[in-house]
Formats: C-alpha cells, structure tokens, sequence
C-alpha cells in the first residue's frame, strides 16, 4: 500500500495529475468583514513556512476559496482586500486527506483568521504587520516616518511590483575604516561600498543578487565581488538554491614586492569563481536534511580547486528538544549566530569573506577544515538549551601576525589582504571539545546568551625562537585545551531605536588560534569584548526606505596578543583576533 501510494505520487508530479486525496490535503475558508458580510475579490496568498510564496487564489461571490493539493506540511496565508488590514496566520498545519477550514474576519484596525481543524485546533494571534502597513500607507508616510523600526528586514518591503517580481528588498551599504578584520574565519574584506538586491519571481521562485565594491588608487584598477543566487520553493519544505560568485582582489603593493621583489607589483592579483548548491527537505514529521556543497577554484600564483561538502540532520524529540548531527568541509560558514544583522546583511558579510592563503616553501596553500558535530536543542519557554560535542582537523592553518620586516623572506609569509597584519602557515593539527549555551529572548528588544566551552586551541610552548626557520615556529605549536565563557547582549533602546549587538568572550589561557571555529549556535562571538551599533536615521518624507549609521567594533581590548621574542631580539606578535573599527552608512529599502 506505501508503495502504491509513492507511485500514485511521483506519476501524478510527472504528468501534472491531480494527486490522491489520501496523499495531499486541502484548504477552505470564508472571509467576511466586522459586520460578517462574506467578502468578494479578496486576495488570499498561500506561503511555506518560511514566507516564501507558493500559491495565489481570490473568494468568490460568497466570500469563500478552496486550495486543493496540498503536500502534508506545515503553511502560512495572508489575506488583504482594499480598505482592510492583511490578515496572516502561520503554522497552519495541513494533514493527508484531511481539508482544513479557515474563519477570517477583516477589520479596519483588528483583523483575525482562526483555523478550524475537523477536530479541535489551536490558533495563535495575528502579528503585527497592520503597524507597517499603516506606515506605508502614501496617505500617512509623512505623519509617521518617525515610529519605531522594523526589526526585520524582511518586513521593510516598500514596493510591491506587480508582474513577474514582487516582493523587492535591498541594502546599500558604505563604509570605511581601520581595514579588513582578520580572524580564524577568513580575511573578512569590506572594499567600501556593498549592496543586496532581493526579490520573488512569479511567486515561489527568489533571485538574490549582491555586490562589494572598492577602488585601488595605487594601480587605478577596481576590486570587486559579485554573488547572485537563485531559490525555488518545492513541497516538503524543499527549496534547491544554486548560487555563483566571482571576485577579484588586488593585494596591495607590499604584498606584491614581498613575494616578486621590487618588480612585482601588479603581480599579486587574486581571483575566486565559487559554485554554490543547498538544498533541505523534511523527512516524515520529525526529521530534517540540509545539504549542500561549495566548489571553489582560486588563482593567486597557482590554482587551487576545492569542493567542500556540508549538511545538517535535525531529529524532533517530542515538541521542544531535538537532536542536531552537523558536518561541514572547508571554510565555516556565516549563516548562524544572533548577530543583529538581517539576511541581506549576512549575505553581504558572507560575500567578504575571503578564504585564508598562506604560503609555504614559496607556494600558496588555503586553509581547510573538517568539522564533525552531534548536540541536543532543548526549547523552555523563550529560552534554548544547546549542549554539543564536536572534533575538528585542520590542514594548512593560516595564523594572522605582526611580523617585523624581513623576517621568513623565503617564502613563508604572505602580507594580508586587507590590512597592516601577516599570515603564517601554522601546519596540521587536530582538536576537539564541548560547549553548553543557553539563549533567551525576553521581549522584543532584548535577547541574551550565556556560553561555556572547553574548546581545543593551538599554544605557543615557549615565548622566544632560536632561528629564523618557519619550521621551528610551526614546531612550538602544540594542540591544547582552554576554557570559554561567553556573554551576548542583542538589543534596540525603545527610545532612540538604536540596534546593538555585543559579546565578550573570556579565556583560561591566550592561544594563537580560535576556539570552536565551526560554532553556529546563536551564542557564537569572536574573542575578546566586540559591539556593533546600528541607529536608524530620521525618515525623509517620500524617500521609500530607511538609513541607518553603523559602527563596528572587534576586539577592542585587544586580547589575545602572543608575544614571541625573535632570534635577532625583535618581537614577533601572533594574534588570535585583530583588533579593528569601521563605520558607515546603510540604506535599506
């Protein structure tokens, strides 16, 4: 019987036939206004869990619609009709052969939609977009451009195009500073200038095109990266995304004297072309695969290709705890953490995110990792437990430094991309630990975590060199242990709706390498005290869209300086995260 059914199901996908009622179900409702007059006309958008859109249909005479052919799944419908505030209602659950009822009513200011099971149901309050409708309103922009902000910057969607795209948002970003930051996640570039562009396509399919940009007055040549993905929404909670991006860097001049002498400066160009495939989907109730891999071929002296595999199995125990089994292969990558940026903030920090190169023996090596993870999420109340274990091996590990000159002139420095700092090439080594968090959301302004780790690290044995051999200092570098404990504070004042983020991370000891590289759990933070400040600028009238000034912060302490006294007297400074600061303006539509 299981198998006819996965039959009936894959043949009724291929040649486009209605499914079997006991294979999909259904949904219906009536939408009426405060009087209970059935509303014709009104627009009733069905939308996955996630937001993204799947279907569109409109009541008939009687006020009513039916959406048929529902794979079994978790939905959300938002509901609007002119003169009215939409109506959203989301987690509504649609069962196998099963057709669910939804009673809305429209109002001028309090709108509902309650969901009726054939048996008895649950039913949450309406969020509270109304608020930004009415400040997007034409009639009411200029009153009300100084309300508070929307957190989210997926609710800060001003236009909505009618056509092939909808939904369009975007960032715009300019900034400048101190340089690049520098840290066991990559050589984080910032050219100057950012922007991100999304936007949907017919409904369910999302297009995401996003850009950073700088200019090198030195040789009168642009750098620039580009990225642009595009996403579909399937059933099952499936959503393929395949993605590409391409950047070119030109390393400054030093860089290219140290590696080709006097004559090398144009020499040092770097170029990455980066091919992107995830993908998730939802097994059964309890179970949920994320997948992916990441291809990369970068030019810089030679070519170097990698693909880097990655996936995450969630297993649901019961309502509130599950069990999390993560691998990863490369580079970690950036799409977790609390850190008060929306999306297209993270895509635009993802984006700058060059892999760690060092050289070694006079040929350039990247960093790489492989990463296994088992932990257990436990939700209680607004709050998440997260205990974890995880093993780590590291090849070729990038160390950032403050090297005096001339030191390691055979070919085992490279001068950093975006900064005064250097890179060395630390070798092979393998580590291990544990972390325990716990994070909670106390109200709409202010969330906060607390974590502890016994994370493996990389120790500097003793504080001086015999010789002016990168071997010997990759040789007094010894795997060890360390205790972490970290404090994360995420707010918006109510007043001044400034938007803050900041962490401090305190250690038992100070290593050369970062602690729990992979950490995607939402209390993950860079060592040492870090913040980052975003205030929402005064709103001009009939400009659609918000700005924003932005400071960023990272290590201000300057913790986790290594000292280590050279052969010739000098000091050489490994640095675990450099410290940095840069400000800048946002424009988000």
């Amino acid at each position: 019987m299981v198998r006819m059914k996965k039959f009936c199901l894959v043949a009724g996908l291929l040649a486009g036939l209605p499914l079997p009622g006991a294979v999909v179900g259904s949904l219906a409702g009536l939408v009426r206004d405060d009087r209970g007059i059935p509303q014709m006309g009104a627009t009733v958008l069905l939308l996955t869990a996630e937001g993204r859109n799947l279907r569109r249909v409109y009541t008939n005479d009687r006020g009513g619609f039916v959406i048929d052919d529902l794979f079994p799944g978790l939905y959300a419908i938002r509901v609007s009709f002119p003169s009215f505030l939409p109506a959203i209602k989301d987690r509504i659950l649609v069962q196998s052969g099963v057709r669910s009822y939804l009673d809305i009513q429209l109002a001028n200011l309090l709108t509902s939609i309650q969901l009726v099971y054939p048996g008895s149901g649950e039913f949450h309050d309406m969020t509270e977009d109304w608020k930004w409708v009415l400040r997007t309103a034409s009639s009411t922009r200029p009153v009300l451009r100084m309300l508070p902000w929307q957190d989210k910057e997926t609710q800060s969607v001003l236009h909505k195009f009618s056509g092939a795209f909808g939904d369009v948002q975007g960032i715009v970003r300019v900034s400048a500073g101190d340089g690049g930051s520098v840290s066991g996640f990559g050589s984080e570039s910032d050219l100057g200038t950012a922007f991100a562009v999304a936007t949907s396509l017919f409904g369910n399919n999302n297009l995401l095109v996003s850009g950073n940009l700088g200019f090198d007055a030195t040789r009168g040549a642009p750098s620039a990266g580009f990225h642009t993905s595009y996403s579909r929404a399937m059933p099952y909670g499936a959503e393929p995304e395949v993605s590409l991006t391409v950047r070119q860097l030109f390393r400054p001049v030093v860089a290219g004297q140290a590696l080709f002498g006097p004559t090398g400066r144009d020499a040092a160009v770097l170029q990455t072309f980066t091919f992107g495939f995830q993908d998730r989907v939802t097994l059964g109730d309890l179970v949920k695969l994320e997948y992916g891999l990441q291809y990369d071929s970068i030019s810089f002296l030679d070519r170097l290709n990698y693909v880097s595999p990655f996936g995450k199995l969630s297993c649901q125990l019961g309502d509130s705890a599950q069990v999390i089994l993560r691998y990863a292969n490369g580079v970690p990558r950036l799409d977790g953490g609390s850190t008060g940026e929306g999306a297209l903030g993270r895509n635009l920090s993802a984006l700058g995110l060059y892999p760690r190169m060092s050289m070694r023996d006079g040929r350039p090596t990247l960093q790489r990792g492989e990463h296994m993870e088992v932990g257990v999420q436990k939700t209680v109340g607004a709050g998440v437990f997260e205990v974890a274990t995880y093993r780590d091996h590291f090849s070729n590990a990038a160390l950032t430094a403050l090297a005096p000159a001339g030191l390691y002139s055979d070919g085992d420095i490279l001068p950093d991309l975006f900064s005064s700092t250097s890179t060395l090439n630390a070798g092979t080594y393998q580590v291990s630990g544990y972390r325990a968090s716990y994070s909670r959301k106390w109200n709409e302004h202010l969330r906060l975590g607390l974590a502890y780790g016994l994370s493996g690290i990389l120790v500097a044995e003793r504080d001086a060199l015999v010789s002016d051999s990168a071997a010997e200092l990759r040789s007094i570098l010894k795997p060890g242990k360390e205790h972490t404990v970290t404090a994360q504070l995420i707010a918006q004042l109510p007043q001044a709706h400034t938007k803050l983020s900041s962490s401090y991370q305190w250690a038992s000891q100070t290593p050369v390498t970062l602690p729990d590289l992979f950490n995607a759990s939402d209390t993950r933070a860079l060592p040492g005290m870090n913040l980052t400040l975003r205030q929402p600028l005064p709103q001009v009238a009939y400009i659609p869209g918000k700005f924003e000034a932005t400071a960023d912060f990272r290590n201000l302490l300057a913790q986790g300086y290594v000292p280590l006294r050279t052969v010739d007297g000098r000091r050489l400074f490994l640095i675990q995260a450099a410290r940095s600061f840069r400000g800048g303006f946002n424009f988000v539509f």
